[in-house]
């Protein structure tokens, strides 16, 4: 076999062959050298996957004799609702750069309680409740792939960056919807925003501005969103016979602190830019308190943009031109398909929905 077989894969492939009926009712299943061999993968892999069985009442084991087909597989096959649906934030790593924790990933996810917010108005909709969880890709907790089989009828991603993890979820064979995700893919439902076009619209309005002298922040360099508003932003100054010094672009994360940090490199630029493009508001409002710190000021010495219009661009000062991001909306679009899914719509190909953004005119760009 080519395929390098994870346990749940090992697990699935079993579960299969049960309710197939390849395997009988009370039945002795192979031993584990033998899957051991047929699947070549450990017989730790194997026992995994057998343990889990067990316990979803597939197989019973019996000391001495083997391992057999539960009599109870007719009533198990079945799942019953749960009434929950698990939201997953995903985040790509649990430590950056020596300097994150997984406390401070979490404290600065500002956008993402918003989108659930949606979410929960469509589940109560439909007599569900929202679990919300964060996870980390690059460390997927078993035990949370249990509880998500166990207690949940459907999936949605938040930000998923690997292709792993997107095969984990789906392993569970539950509907699964993705938001804002950087694995391409033509299999899954997903609600995305209008990255490119919001980066293109707020580029072009500093153009506009008089600027001609930029500096961009990006975030992650594994964001596919963050490419999109990058591309954007890009576009905005092709078209507008502008040229872009590469090295004008700074890309280390998403958090307040790659924002303050990134600022402090463009200020040492030989030539200070007239605007700085953030890809995201918390790299904006990082960006505008190391212009402070180094006794600038916002717009008068040098204008910045944002992405997203957070609750606190408009508190700052000054209020941050940025750009909007229905977030109820995405989670309502989200759980919509989801629950499409779940009352067994007969759609067989997947679906992408392109959430608009809206250019929200504030304080922090000075006209040239």
């Amino acid at each position: 076999m080519g395929k390098n077989y994870s346990y749940l894969d090992v697990k699935e492939n079993i579960k299969e062959r049960i309710e197939n009926k390849e395997y009988q009712k009370e039945e002795k299943i192979p031993s584990e050298r033998k899957l051991s061999e047929e699947f070549m993968v450990s017989r730790n892999t194997i026992r995994k996957a057998i343990e889990e069985l067990v316990l979803e009442d597939y197989l019973v084991k019996e000391p001495g004799r083997g391992t057999f087909v539960s009599s109870k597989i007719t009533k198990k096959s079945t799942k019953t609702k749960t009434g929950n649906i698990f939201f997953l934030r995903c985040f790509h790593n649990r430590i950056k750069q020596g300097r994150h924790n997984s406390d401070s990933r979490v404290g600065d996810d500002i956008f993402y309680p918003q989108v659930v917010a949606g979410i929960d108005m469509i589940a109560e909709k439909n007599d569900y409740h929202c679990i919300f969880k964060y996870i980390y890709e690059d460390n997927i907790d078993p035990k949370l792939v249990k509880e998500i089989r166990e207690k949940a009828d459907g999936v949605i991603c938040g930000e998923l960056h690997s292709k792993k993890m997107l095969e984990t979820v789906s392993s569970i064979n539950l509907p699964v919807v993705l938001i804002s995700s950087s694995v391409i893919n033509d299999e899954v439902d997903i609600v995305e925003i209008d990255n490119f076009t919001g980066a293109f619209k707020l580029a072009s309005y500093l153009i506009e501005s008089g600027h001609r002298n930029f500096a961009l922040i990006g975030g992650s360099a594994s964001s596919q969103p963050s490419k999109e508003r990058e591309k954007g932003f890009l576009e905005a100054l092709k078209q507008n016979g502008i040229k872009f010094d590469k090295n004008h672009s700074i890309t280390n994360g998403w958090d307040f602190e790659d924002g303050y940090q990134s600022a402090l490199e463009i200020l040492n630029f030989d030539q200070r830019p007239t605007a700085v493009f953030a890809v995201s508001d918390l790299l904006a409002l990082g960006a505008i308190n190391a212009i402070k710190d180094k006794g600038l000021k916002v717009p008068e010495d040098i204008s910045v943009v944002g992405f997203d219009d957070i609750d606190m661009s408009k508190q700052i000062k000054p209020a941050l031109t940025t750009m909007r991001v229905r977030k109820v909306e995405m989670g309502k679009e989200a759980a919509n398909l989801l629950f499409n899914k779940l009352k067994g719509s007969d759609r067989n190909y997947p679906v992408k929905i392109t959430v608009p953004t809206k250019l929200m005119l504030r304080d922090s760009v000075k006209e040239l």
